[in-house]
């Protein structure tokens, strides 16, 4: 059984491992050297899913996914900062520094080269996993579960083979949408733990969230010199937004921080402005007004199919739902003005804060089949915006049992029904 992997380490004690406790009550007695309640959950979930404490053999991905997460990532150039100031500040040479995205895949990593070599040697190289169920018991994994900031010493990892080490991690969040977005996490021999190091990781992680706000304020201030010349000859309201719906400018309104991702020539409400047709302009779009904006009533129709109904923009339209979709929105409108976090939506859905990462995913497609219905930050119906129920009289069938229906796993986003629009004669 693999020990130790570095150089002049020794292991003071070892955690008996779970295989090497056939027949014991585990869930009564975990093998944990820890009291902490965030650990032992972690080493619990491990041992329900069938772990082996002998086995570290994280799951790798492709290169080319990997490039894909790296430029997807809203981290992008920030981890570059992240890496030099790392390099730049950080006087322990034997520290290492990688950058995971929400998912727990490492896409940067920094630090002296024989720590490079150690960490090749565990696999904790550029596209390996370090979620749960690839790795176990981690400060990442806990991260990801948590979404705080937290330190994971020596036998407190599942895996032998971590025994020797200590990692901190921390949370970056997206300013812009409040998301996690990615964790930066040090990590050391377990002989020469530094007690600052979760403080250093939240300082590495605030530093990432301030170069993430820094870059999407030059995104927005680039398009507004080079496309806001165009709102001048508009009669009317009309908006200046970028890809993803941001605001960079306005004319003849008081604009929202954002909006839903236009797409060109397709039509969307924006509260307080009304219909809204988009042309592409420069690296962002221009939103001028074509229609009324009148309040907006939506109907969600629960009598079967779910079918959501919108009037009163002028432009009335109707597109059907994937149930989780429905499920969402009955959730946005029982929580009104004060709307839902992703974590919230998480443990209201599935049971637990532990699938934000799938909210975010399934709040990006109902966004774009409902448009600028639903806002973000957190995520609430837009001003404006009223939704009413229809629904069946049974008990099976109301829309109090669709809140409560438990969480399983979700449909596909590629379900046939899901997002069609149809306009209404």
């Amino acid at each position: 059984m693999r020990r130790s992997i570095l150089p002049g380490t020794e292991i003071a004690g070892d955690a008996a491992s779970p295989g090497d406790r056939a027949g014991s009550d585990v869930t009564r007695d975990l093998p944990v050297p820890t009291a902490r309640k965030e650990v032992l959950a972690s080493w619990q979930r491990a041992i329900d899913t069938g772990a082996d404490a002998g086995k570290h053999a994280p799951r790798h991905l492709p290169s080319g996914e990997v490039h894909e997460r790296r430029h997807g990532n809203a981290l992008g150039d920030s981890a570059d900062r992240m890496q030099r100031v790392f390099a730049e500040t950080g006087d322990d040479p034997e520290l290492l520094m990688g950058v995971f995205d929400a998912d727990g895949v490492l896409l940067w990593r920094g630090g002296t080269s024989r720590w490079l070599r150690v960490a090749d040697h565990l696999e904790l190289v550029e596209g390996s996993r370090w979620d749960e169920e690839s790795t176990a018991t981690t400060a990442v994994g806990l991260v990801m579960s948590d979404h705080r900031s937290i330190r994971v010493v020596g036998q407190e990892h599942f895996n032998h083979a971590l025994h020797a080490l200590y990692c901190a991690a921390a949370p970056i969040h997206d300013p812009r949408t409040g998301d996690l977005t990615g964790i930066v996490s040090l990590a050391g021999p377990v002989d020469g733990l530094q007690p600052s190091s979760t403080a250093f990781a939240a300082s590495m992680a605030a530093l990432g969230e301030h170069e993430i706000a820094g870059a999407h304020a030059r995104s927005l201030a680039e398009l507004r010199k080079h496309a806001g010349a165009r709102l001048t000859g508009i009669r009317g309201p009309a908006l200046l937004v970028d890809r993803d719906g941001w605001v960079a400018d306005s004319h003849g309104c008081t604009a929202p921080a954002a909006v839903a991702a236009p797409m060109e020539d397709t039509h969307q409400f924006v509260p307080g402005i009304g219909t809204c047709v988009a042309q592409p302009v420069g690296c962002g779009w221009l939103l001028r007004r074509v229609g009324p904006a009148n309040p907006v009533v939506a109907e969600l129709d629960l009598r079967g199919e779910p079918t959501l109904t919108v009037a009163g923009d002028g432009d009335d339209w109707q597109t059907v739902l994937t149930r989780r979709h429905a499920q969402i929105l009955l959730l946005l409108s029982e929580a009104s003005e004060s709307g839902l976090t992703s974590a919230r939506l998480s443990r209201l859905i599935f049971g637990d804060s532990g699938h934000v990462v799938t909210v975010r995913a399934e709040m990006s497609r109902l966004r774009r089949a409902v448009g600028a219905l639903l806002t973000s930050r957190p995520y609430r119906l837009a001003p404006g915006v009223t939704l009413h129920v229809s629904e069946n009289g049974s008990p099976a069938e109301s829309g109090e049992a669709w809140l409560t229906t438990p969480g399983g796993v979700p449909e596909r986003p590629d379900t046939a029904h899901a997002g069609k629009h149809r306009r209404l004669a």
